[in-house]
């Protein structure tokens, strides 16, 4: 990606992004009728509306990251991450705290996919990423985000859809008395996956410009979300069903519960830089497979007759662990194909 004019050709990423979303909110405005109903019970048009452009607005967001990431401006690239997250969490908190209503937790969802509006506007890195052309035409641009959003549909339901799945495995007696765990899922990630958003950008460009191989670039990362994740776990268990009581006398939460989220949180992480691992390394079909296994995997689960709690736990554990060994595999097995590639034969004589 370049705003140079030797790939003037190249489509445009921001305004192709846009019209990608802009067909996405289309199609979902248009279909809403048909699944809206099932997932959110007497659901008005308006709120249709509102998820329609949030789908336009979040486009823009991620053309703009795609951009900044192109063009190497990572302190831009993680500053937009780590913000518009921070955003969100920040506007639903405050949504919940004050009553938790239907739009107020619309607005909180919708509140972060505003921030890129500042950064395009504000940051040089932002307005160098506004110019910013791929580094091929409009179609072959509109094929890769394709995989990109099949990707981005796997790891959505991992992250931000896991409780709509939830809704559709549970029967409708266990959903009933569910929502002090929905919460409780979402809560329990962002302490590891905030940080991460904004550190995702610097493992990147390690793995791109490292000769080491993947695992040694990765190993101290790894170790690092295990023990957050460990430490985060026991914390989450020993206060955290304090905490979970500021949303009122209904959402208690065993701290057993919330520790075990809290630490598959770790797990969900390391599908993430794996599946960066993929990524930087070229190989975008193994960072879609990866996601797409790990949330089979995920989902299935959830499907199998037991206790709630347990299953919603077993799931966020199997499925992740499954989708980072099917990425870790895959680049280990590119990593060694290329240096049987790159030994010429005297150095294989030699060896």
């Amino acid at each position: 990606m370049s705003a140079n004019r030797s790939v003037v050709l190249g489509a445009p990423v921001l305004p192709v992004s846009l019209l990608i979303g802009a067909a996405a909110a289309l199609f979902l405005a248009l279909s809403s009728p048909v699944w809206m109903p099932a997932l959110i019970p007497g659901a008005p048009p308006l709120l249709w509306l509102g998820i329609a452009l949030s789908v336009l607005l979040y486009s823009g967001h991620i053309g703009l990251a795609g951009a900044t990431a192109g063009l190497e401006r990572w302190g831009t690239y993680s500053s937009l991450a780590a913000t518009e997250a921070i955003v969100r969490l920040l506007v639903m908190a405050l949504a919940a705290f004050l009553g938790g209503s239907l739009f107020g937790l619309e607005f909180g969802a919708l509140s972060g996919t505003l921030v890129w509006f500042y950064f395009a506007a504000f940051t040089s890195g932002g307005r160098n990423a506004l110019r910013a052309r791929a580094d091929v035409g409009v179609l072959a641009y509109v094929v890769r985000c394709g995989l990109a959003m099949a990707t981005a549909a796997s790891t959505a339901v991992l992250i931000t859809g896991f409780p709509a799945v939830i809704k559709v495995a549970a029967t409708p007696a266990d959903f009933a008395v569910a929502a002090p765990l929905l919460l409780a899922v979402s809560l329990t990630r962002a302490p590891i996956m905030i940080p991460l958003q904004a550190f995702q950008g610097v493992v990147m460009t390690s793995l791109i410009h490292s000769q080491r191989p993947a695992v040694q670039v990765l190993v101290k990362p790894f170790a690092a979300i295990l023990a957050l994740g460990m430490v985060g776990g026991i914390l989450a268990a020993v206060v955290g069903p304090y905490i979970m009581l500021i949303f009122g006398p209904d959402y208690s939460v065993d701290g057993w519960l919330l520790g075990a989220l809290t630490f598959a949180a770790a797990f969900l992480a390391i599908l993430t830089l794996t599946g960066t691992a993929a990524m930087a390394r070229g190989l975008h079909r193994l960072y879609l497979s990866g996601w797409v296994v790990a949330t089979a995997a995920s989902v299935a689960i959830l499907f199998i007759p037991g206790p709630l709690d347990q299953t919603v736990v077993v799931s966020l554990f199997v499925g992740p662990i499954i989708g980072a060994v099917v990425h870790a595999v895959g680049v280990l097995r590119n990593e060694h194909k290329s240096l049987l590639v790159s030994l010429t034969p005297k150095d294989a004589i030699d060896d």
